[in-house]
Formats: structure tokens, C-alpha cells, sequence
């Protein structure tokens, strides 16, 4: 008796719209979207225009710590001084932050 019940409450059931029910997973997208995706690509593209922003004399620092001056520019390489007399060249890429006047590491 009692599986004839379920059989039958099953097949009264109300079919449920399909898009309804990847309403929640599209949610979750949007919301990855915006908490994950847009923050990275606003930092990316702040990191681009710092990159571009690179000019002789600029003090930077390196995704390896170094603190240096750039002393001449290329297509996409820096000559950076990082003692008198002491130079290295470096992608421009590993620069991660363009420091300001005296602005020292304990600041970066």
C-alpha cells in the first residue's frame, strides 16, 4: 500500500522547469565571478599600467626583493642599478611595485 502511494505522488508530481534548477549553479558562477575573477583582472591591468609607467631614474623593486634604480629602458628589459656601479639586467615583467621618493623596503 504504502509503495503504491509513493508510486502515485510520483507520477502527480508537477515537473519542475529545468532552468530552474540550474538557477543555483548559475548563481554561484556570478558570484565566483565577481568575488574571484574581476578583482584579479583590475589587478592585473593596475600592474600593466604601472609597467608601462617605467622610466629611467624610476626606484623599484623586484618579485625577488631587489631595490633598484632604472638606469636605461628596452622593449622588455631594465638595466637596473642596484649599487654604484653594479648592474643587472631584468624582464621588465618582475618589477611587482614602483616606489615613490625615499620610500624604503620596510615601507613596500
Amino acid at each position: 500500500m504504502l509503495v503504491k502511494m509513493l508510486l502515485f505522488a510520483q507520477a502527480t508530481a508537477p515537473h519542475q522547469n529545468p532552468l530552474i534548477s540550474l538557477l543555483p549553479i548559475v548563481i554561484m558562477f556570478v558570484a565566483l565571478y565577481f568575488l574571484f575573477i574581476m578583482p584579479q583582472q583590475k589587478a592585473d591591468k593596475k600592474h600593466k599600467e604601472m609597467l608601462k609607467s617605467l622610466d629611467k631614474g624610476a626606484k623599484v623593486l623586484l618579485s625577488s626583493g631587489i631595490i633598484g634604480t632604472i638606469t636605461n629602458v628596452k622593449e622588455d628589459i631594465l638595466v637596473i642599478e642596484i649599487a654604484p656601479k653594479v648592474e643587472i639586467k631584468v624582464i621588465k615583467g618582475t618589477v611587482t611595485k614602483k616606489l615613490e621618493g625615499d620610500q624604503d623596503i620596510k615601507d613596500a
